[in-house]
């Protein structure tokens, strides 16, 4: 009976379950966007965002954004994976992960480093 309840609702609603960085987030019929603050000193010159995945459904937006202004970004449909590095400097940024009815898994890392030229 949970596990019906648990369909129900997925197909209803949306379900994601899972913790990005650590984990893969498992999504049914997801919509929805997850921000993640990011302060880069001068240290570093870019934000490298990692994703791999495999979604059935819908797509994924990947996101830089310093304020109101997008620094940078991809969107994702089907099997991906890859290595994304956006050109920083110093200031008050946020990741941006935004799902369009996405059935599937991703799985997602990020960092903010400074690269050999």
């Amino acid at each position: 009976m949970a596990a019906l309840s648990l369909y129900w609702y997925a197909e209803r609603y949306g379900l994601a379950v899972g913790y990005p960085p650590f984990l893969p987030v498992f999504y049914w019929k997801y919509t929805g966007e997850a921000r993640y603050p990011l302060r880069v000193t001068g240290l570093y010159d870019a934000v490298k965002v990692r994703v791999a995945g495999s979604l059935q459904e819908g797509r994924l937006e990947v996101a830089l954004v310093q304020g109101e202004r997008v620094v940078g970004g991809r969107a994702y449909a089907g099997r991906f994976q890859e290595e994304v590095r956006f050109p920083v400097s110093p200031g008050e940024y946020f990741l941006r992960f935004r799902l369009q009815d996405a059935k599937g898994q991703v799985r997602y890392d990020w960092v903010a480093t400074k690269f050999a030229p």
